[in-house]
């Protein structure tokens, strides 16, 4: 798995940002360095929730069910790595032509391209995690780190697996101006089955 620390306000402990898909990161997917450079400029604590969009670009061989593409948000004890806090939020897809067209280079013949947003309803509890975090004291917050982590899961539309199913994500926040990739080629089949999620990709139960 990638992880970045982001840069810390004056009195805010450094948060870590985990960025993953299906839960593990491969020799198989590809991180820019270009990415590395541009999430320095992400901060947990100030991101708007509203604007954070994330991508996936997939073969048409396969769907993102309903809930597939999450978030955690997780607070976690440094001296023993103790889970104090773990929320997940499911992302819901949303029909941005804009956001599309900002991606209109990925659009490729076999590949469908999805962008997905923290659902209205979820925007104040990812607020309240940025303000808990932000009025703790500087004592407390020494002793804690926070994550954020970005996973997606995927189902056939057939019973024939391909040998290898190959996903792109990417992350939209105002402070980044923009999709940046996360991973690039990414085998979500192999992922998911290393994780044990269902021993990797299954039928989707509403396939015809």
């Amino acid at each position: 798995m990638f992880a970045h620390k982001t840069h810390a306000r004056p009195g805010i402990a450094k948060l870590v940002l985990v960025l993953m898909l299906g839960g593990l990161m491969s020799a198989c997917g590809h991180v820019p360095l270009a990415t590395i450079a541009k999430l320095s400029q992400f901060d947990m604590l100030e991101t708007d929730p509203g604007a954070l969009r994330l991508a996936v670009k997939y073969p048409d061989a396969i769907r993102i069910p309903e809930g597939g593409a999450t978030m955690a948000l997780t607070i976690k004890r440094k001296t023993d790595g103790a889970v104090l806090m773990e929320e997940k939020l499911a992302f819901e897809e949303t029909d941005s032509k804009a956001d599309k067209a900002e991606l209109s280079q990925e659009l490729q013949t076999g590949y469908r391209l999805e962008i997905y947003r923290i659902p209205e309803e979820n925007v104040p509890f990812f607020r309240s995690f940025q303000k808990h975090m932000a009025s703790m004291s500087k004592s407390d917050r020494e002793k804690i780190e926070g994550s954020l982590s970005i996973g997606v899961t995927g189902c056939l539309l057939t019973d024939e697996k391909p040998s290898e199913v190959r996903v792109s994500t990417f992350l939209k926040a105002a402070e980044l101006g923009g999709f940046v990739t996360l991973l690039r080629n990414f085998d979500l089949e192999e992922q998911m089955a290393e994780i044990g999620d269902g021993g990797g990709l299954e039928r989707c139960p509403d396939a015809a």
